[in-house]
């Protein structure tokens, strides 16, 4: 099943970016949800919990499950003060 994947580049440093490109559609398997798709793309351990995924524009959570086309964009969470 295809997705389609969009993040920026400071989300980039977060991922496997070289070999899961930005604006691009990648191969996941059936049944695939968020938590999958963020250990597919091989996401820094301790940056997992600062992606913030949307699916088809709507805010993602770890059980949802993805469909074939959807576009998924990452999102990595920053604070400031």
């Amino acid at each position: 099943m295809k997705i389609n994947l969009y993040y920026d580049r400071l989300t980039g440093k977060s991922i496997n970016a070289e070999k899961y490109k930005s604006d691009s559609q990648i191969e996941v398997p059936d049944r695939c949800n968020v938590r999958d798709l963020i250990t597919l793309l091989e996401a820094h351990k301790d940056r997992r919990e600062s992606l913030l995924v949307h699916v088809n524009g709507e805010p993602a959570w770890n059980i949802t499950i993805l469909k074939e086309n959807d576009s998924v964009k990452l999102f990595l969470m920053l604070g400031g003060g």
